[in-house]
């Protein structure tokens, strides 16, 4: 993720579903944010995400729409995803992000303290949200991917009352069949096939150990589907 597109339209719909799944799981008693931030750049068009009269999703969640909105007249280099902390604050959630305090950005070289460093609380009775810059890892993975061994460490060590949430850009390969192969990779690293949820832009993957909340879990993601008018497709 980068600074620079903080509260696009991919904000809104990423947490507009957070605050829903938040209010509506009670076992899940925080939002714990796990950002794979990256340095701001030029290899991407700014600002063709900012419309939300086009968006497909989080546009019944007006507070939310109104916080972002502000960030459209905040130039690119001072926009500071942290922020988000003060609206969830805001709804009386509990928000935790996690920063490893020697990079300010996550760093290819040192991933593995990265993730070793994440303290153990962070990961119980959660909502663990994993932002990387593009998604899942690929041939030759960078800082901007989040890898599978890293997913299933995470997997390993969340509780049964937790849930983990991975964000992930459409590459320009047939959607139906990616899915279904990062899908099976992800049962293949943790045992389980994940939820998932798309605008046919970005994907959000869930994957929890909990049979009862995974059931939970997916009623929500498929009413979240239908309160927008099945802009969106999910499994689940």
């Amino acid at each position: 993720m980068k600074n620079q597109y903080f509260g696009d339209i991919r904000d809104l719909f990423k947490y507009d579903l957070i605050q829903r799944i938040l209010e509506e799981i009670s076992s899940l008693q925080r939002f714990t944010f796990i950002p794979l931030l990256t340095k701001n750049d030029n290899k991407r068009k700014e600002g063709n995400k900012r419309d939300f009269n086009s968006a497909k999703a989080g546009t019944k969640n007006k507070d939310l729409m109104e916080f972002l909105e502000k960030y459209k007249e905040v130039a690119r280099d001072e926009r500071d995803f942290t922020d988000i902390r003060n609206y969830f604050k805001s709804k009386g959630i509990e928000i935790v992000i996690y920063k490893e305090q020697k990079n300010k950005y996550f760093n290819h070289r040192t991933r593995d303290e990265y993730f070793k460093n994440i303290p153990e609380e962070f990961l119980h009775n959660s909502l663990v949200f994993i932002d990387p810059d593009i998604g899942l890892e690929i041939k030759n993975s960078t800082e901007n991917h989040l890898l599978y061994s890293e997913v299933k460490y995470l997997y390993n060590r969340i509780n049964g009352n937790s849930t983990l949430m991975i964000y992930q850009h459409f590459p320009h390969e047939e959607h139906k069949k990616y899915l279904e192969k990062r899908s099976g990779k992800l049962k293949e690293n943790t045992g389980y096939l994940p939820i998932y949820i798309s605008d046919n832009q970005i994907i959000f993957f869930f994957l929890t150990k909990n049979k009862v909340l995974k059931k939970s879990l997916g009623k929500i993601i498929s009413n979240y589907r239908e309160s927008y008018n099945s802009s969106l497709y999910n499994s689940g």
